[in-house]
């Protein structure tokens, strides 16, 4: 059986990014006393000052300051992490990406995927990425995607996409006000049970404008037993900074997946009937 032991790190964001890296890398590290495979930090951990600053001092430059810190964390504790959302120039573009990076345990850069559904203003202001990852780590035994917030709920067909392209898992670092909660477990449920497969999605904590972000980052995944129906366990954080620390069995929905595929049924016309 194929187990994999996911944290969550949901860090409480302040107007003091120094405050931020120090909070949050005291999450990492007792998260760490866990022996997690595996982290992941939500959307957002540092903060962005839109009423203060103009677009162009909003971002950092590639591989800035969240990379190193964060490739700093992957030395110091020897655990793989999912960046979550940097936003960040790239070259050869003109408008900055949401970037999320994947650093193995030696603190090497393996992928990064880039946020292709964009959401309110980011539309405006960033650039869309055009590509899906899917990611095989030997080391880990698993293979993963990260699907960046929006592109989790905009619709299934990244999910699928990347189910039916190898992924066992998919990580979503998230940025979900408390307004938007009540859809986005559903979307989060959903999104496990049409694709046999676990998500573990990381969201912040903090006020910014009008808007309240609760944290309540969740694990979805399925206990072993009949594959029909199939019965999701669902693990969430609390609303206060914290951890969120689960074994997650990979093997039982990969089985059930394979079966789920053979069952679906291709169309190959469509008829629109009106009166």
């Amino acid at each position: 059986m194929k187990n994999i032991n996911i944290s969550l790190v949901q860090s409480l964001v302040s107007k003091d990014n120094d405050k931020n890296f120090r909070h949050l890398e005291n999450l990492i590290e007792k998260s760490c006393q866990q022996n997690p495979d595996i982290i992941c930090l939500p959307e957002r951990w540092y903060f962005l000052d839109f009423n203060n600053l103009k677009p162009d001092q909003i971002f950092q430059s590639e591989r800035g300051i969240q990379y190193q810190y964060v490739k700093q964390w992957v030395k110091e504790y020897n655990i793989p992490i999912i960046s979550g959302g940097i936003w960040e120039k790239h070259e050869e573009f003109t408008r900055p990406f949401v970037t999320a990076y994947y650093f193995d345990s030696q603190g090497n850069e393996m992928f990064r995927q880039d946020k292709i559904h964009l959401y309110g203003l980011e539309k405006e202001i960033l650039e869309s990425g055009k590509e899906l990852q899917v990611f095989r780590d030997t080391k880990l035994d698993t293979t993963f995607s990260i699907l960046i917030c929006f592109d989790l709920t905009i619709s299934s067909s990244l999910t699928s996409l990347a189910a039916n392209n190898g992924a066992e898992i998919i990580f979503s670092p998230t940025l979900i006000r408390e307004t938007g909660m009540y859809n986005y477990n559903i979307y989060l449920q959903a999104r496990a049970l049409e694709n046999r497969i676990p998500i573990a999605s990381c969201n912040s904590i903090f006020k910014q404008m009008d808007r309240n972000f609760v944290g309540q980052s969740k694990i979805i995944h399925f206990q072993k037993g009949s594959p029909s129906p199939v019965q999701l366990l669902i693990d969430e954080a609390s609303k206060e900074p914290t951890f969120l620390n689960r074994d997650v069995n990979i093997s039982f929905p990969n089985k059930i997946r394979k079966k789920r595929n053979g069952e679906k049924v291709e169309v190959t016309g469509l008829k629109v009937i009106r009166n």
